[in-house]
Parts: structure tokens; C-alpha cells; sequence
């Protein structure tokens, strides 16, 4: 009480309260910045880790995927005999090597660790049984008197009993060689092998994350303390200066705080300064945000507008897209007749219908009034049925009135973009299917054939 008295009495100097704060706040601050980088590095490391293990277990997938793709062209060589297999063998085996890569990536991440060297004794198995499919190779080769094979074929030496068998026996040795139960056990082996590797990446992957679990709850205790002594030390310095008359001031500032909702800690003005940034940053993010999607969308349908269809064009594959040019069949009979809400409740349901019928990945945009846009992707000229059928689809569910909404159909005009050398082409392509889909009088959809639609309108 005598303290506060002298306060009263007395006071401190406004410098030397400011200096106090000020280093309190630094200190603390600067021990929770590091604290947070300390955080965020443990943050990055687990990241790094989970990476790391995807693209080694993937390496384990491929290694094994290219050595049953050689099991299976081997075996399929000896079985039909056709030359194309054992082609097919050594393009995998000496040019796409997926094997090799798949272990030079694994030992550029893991190291010398017992993952890597599960993996290295796999690809040595692999190696290994090659042997026992060239020998099956030879056999089938000189069976089937080939002239021209790969040089690792040639260069083996069928032994002095093998090369006596006939034609037919030299098939049934090749092929129980790379069918019999002793090769199904060697693949096995490798298969277990690949399995080790598997169980000692998920091994070592969770060690380091129970590390970096460790490390992360003890960067959190810490930093849950210094957030209680730094809003202890700033309420104690409030508090302080409240006694020097600046209480004014800190009303003032109050009223501009009261637009915040953010949690700031240090020293008050810093706090207000942050909290004004913060408040400004969101609001920019939004904004921006905002007129993005409402400059690409379009507002009643929630669909691509024509400026997102502009954009979309951009980065289409021509040679796998279909365009769905899409036209509401007598929209405007049900605007005349039931007024312009209803007409748009059934643009929605048109909208609606479009996305749920349509895959993910295609792109369905709404030009303007009744004219819709889809473009399908990876598409090509086999795949026509499944389109009619997904226009069928839709023309059934326009069709039921249960909820209220008028009866509608849709007509559609498709091209596919291997017609075209250009987007545009592709479009035009697509509105000539559909005048003659409009011309015909009836619902459904048309698919652009050059020696039927390429005639002027």
C-alpha cells in the first residue's frame, strides 16, 4: 500500500515504465519466436519423414512391380513363344530399368539403413533368378529357332544334355523353369524380402515421429509457458503504467480493439498495432478471394461463368477432351408461362443435375441463359456411349416434377477435340452438332461427324 501511495504520490517516469515493458516483452517474444521456428522445424522434419517413407514405399511397389512384369513376359514367352515378350523383357530389364531407379532412390534416402538393405537383397534375388529366365529364354529361343536375339540371350550356353532335347522338350523345360514350384519359391522369397523392407521403413518412420511427437509436446509445454509469463508481465505493466495517467490513451486505443477477435500478446501498442495488421491481412484475403470466385462463377448456378470458360480453354489436353455444347429445350415457353423465378429455379436444377451426373474432374460452365458448356476430360471417340447415356441421365431426372419444378429436357451437340487442331475448332465442332440436334425437334444429344456437320448454317 505504501508503494502504491508513493505511486500515487510520485509516479515513474513514462521512459523508464516504456524501457521496462519494452524488455520484458522482447525477451519473451523472442523466446517464443524461437520456441515457434524451434516448433515449426520439428513440423518440417515429420514432414520431410512422411515424404520420405511415401517415396521409398513407393520405390518397394515399383521394384516389385517391374520384377513380376518380367516374371510375367517371361512366362508368357515361353508359354506362346511370341518374340514380342521376350522384346518386352529387355525393354523393362536394360532400357526402362525401374528396378535400378527404384534402388538408386531408395539409397539416396534411406542410406545405409536395414530398409535399403531388405531392398538391395530383393534386387539381388531379382538378378539372380534373371539368370534362370534367360537359361528359359535360350531354350524357347532355340526351340523356336529364332536368328536374331538379344545379346544377354546369346550369350548363354545351354548345357551339352539341354542342347540335345527336341524342339518340344526345349519348350517344356523352358517352360517349367519359369513355372515350377522351385521359381514360385524364389519369387516368394523376394516377395517376403520386399515385405521386410516395407515392415522396417514403417519401423523406423514411426520411431522418428514418436521422436519428433516428443519433441514437439515439449516445444508446446514451453511455449504455453511463456504465453502465461508474458501476459503476466504485460498485465503487471498495465497495471504500472495505469498509476502514470496514461488510462486515457489505453481507453482510446480500447475502442479501436474492439474490432478484433485475435489473440495478440507484447507490449499494448505492439498488440494493437498487430491485431490492426491481422484485422486488415483477412479482410484482404477475403476480398480477394471473393472477387475470385465471383469473377470465374457464375452466381445463380454456382457454375463456371464465360470468364472462367475463357480461362478454362487455356489448359485443356485437345487431343482427350469432348465439348458438350448444351442448349434447355422451350426455356423460353416456361419463363413466359411460369415467370422468370421459376425459370431460374430450373437453370439450377439444370446446374445441379450437370454436376452430379458429370465426373469431378470435368469442367461445366453456364455461357449465359439457358446455354450450358461441359468439357470432359481424358475422352475420346469410343467412349460416345457412356456420353448419351449420361445425357439420357439427365433428361430423366429434368423430367420429374416431384419437386415442384416444370418438366425440361436439354439438347446436346458433342465434338471431341482429336477432330480439331484448336479449342475454338472444337467449340464450332460442338455448336454444329448441336443446331443439328436443335433442328431435329427432339431431346437428347449428336456427335459432330465432319462429312455430315461441315456444311454452312
Amino acid at each position: 500500500m505504501r508503494f502504491l501511495k508513493k505511486l500515487k504520490e510520485q509516479g515513474i517516469p513514462l521512459r523508464s515504465a516504456n524501457t521496462v515493458m519494452l524488455l520484458i516483452t522482447v525477451l519473451v517474444t523472442s523466446l517464443l519466436i524461437y520456441e515457434t521456428f524451434q516448433s515449426l522445424g520439428i513440423f518440417s522434419n515429420l514432414s520431410d519423414m512422411t515424404d520420405a517413407y511415401i517415396k521409398m514405399q513407393r520405390c518397394a511397389d515399383e521394384l516389385m512391380t517391374a520384377s513380376d512384369y518380367l516374371t510375367e513376359e517371361v512366362q508368357c514367352f515361353t508359354v506362346t513363344g511370341e518374340k514380342r515378350h521376350m522384346d518386352n523383357y529387355f525393354t523393362e530389364a536394360e532400357v526402362t530399368c525401374r528396378r535400378e531407379e527404384a534402388l538408386r532412390i531408395m539409397q539416396e534416402e534411406a542410406g545405409d539403413t536395414p530398409a535399403y538393405a531388405q531392398l538391395k537383397e530383393a534386387m539381388d534375388d531379382s538378378i539372380e533368378l534373371m539368370q534362370r529366365e534367360y537359361y528359359a529364354m535360350r531354350l524357347m529361343a532355340d526351340a523356336k529357332n529364332y536368328s536374331s536375339v538379344p545379346p544377354a540371350i546369346a550369350a548363354v550356353e545351354l548345357d551339352r544334355k539341354d542342347k540335345t532335347l527336341s524342339p518340344d522338350a526345349k519348350i517344356e523345360y523352358a517352360r517349367a523353369l519359369v513355372h515350377d514350384q522351385e521359381y514360385y519359391d524364389k519369387k516368394n522369397e523376394i516377395r517376403e524380402e520386399m515385405q521386410n523392407c516395407l515392415n522396417a521403413l514403417e519401423t523406423s518412420t514411426h520411431q522418428s515421429q514418436s521422436q519428433a511427437d516428443t519433441a514437439m509436446k515439449h516445444q508446446l509445454r514451453s511455449i504455453r509457458i511463456l504465453t502465461i509469463v508474458q501476459t503476466a508481465a504485460i498485465i503487471f505493466v498495465l497495471w504500472l503504467t495505469s498509476y502514470l495517467g496514461i488510462i486515457p490513451l489505453l481507453k482510446g486505443v480500447e475502442k479501436i480493439k474492439e474490432n478484433s477477435t485475435l489473440p495478440i500478446m507484447g507490449s499494448y501498442e505492439f498488440r494493437y498495432l498487430a491485431r490492426t495488421y491481422n484485422k486488415m491481412y483477412e479482410a484482404f484475403k477475403k476480398s480477394i478471394a471473393s472477387l475470385n470466385y465471383e469473377a470465374s462463377h457464375d452466381k445463380l448456378t454456382g457454375l463456371y461463368n464465360r470468364a472462367g470458360y475463357d480461362l478454362l480453354q487455356e489448359s485443356l489436353d485437345l487431343r482427350s477432351t469432348a465439348a458438350l455444347m448444351i442448349d434447355a429445350d422451350k426455356f423460353k415457353e416456361i419463363n413466359d408461362t411460369y415467370g422468370h423465378d421459376t425459370g431460374d429455379a430450373v437453370l439450377v436444377k439444370i446446374a445441379h443435375t450437370l454436376r452430379s451426373v458429370f465426373r469431378s474432374e470435368d469442367y461445366v460452365c453456364r455461357l449465359g441463359g439457358d446455354e450450358f458448356v461441359v468439357f470432359m476430360l481424358h475422352m475420346d471417340e469410343s467412349l460416345a456411349p457412356l456420353i448419351e447415356n449420361k445425357v439420357n441421365r439427365i433428361n430423366e431426372v429434368l423430367a420429374n416434377t416431384s419437386d415442384g419444378i416444370p418438366k425440361i429436357s436439354i439438347s446436346v451437340g458433342v465434338s471431341f477435340g482429336s477432330q480439331a487442331d484448336h479449342v475454338n475448332v472444337m467449340i464450332k465442332h460442338a455448336d454444329l452438332a448441336l443446331y443439328q440436334m436443335k433442328e431435329a425437334g427432339r431431346a437428347g444429344c449428336t456427335f459432330y461427324h465432319p462429312q455430315i456437320n461441315d456444311h454452312p448454317i
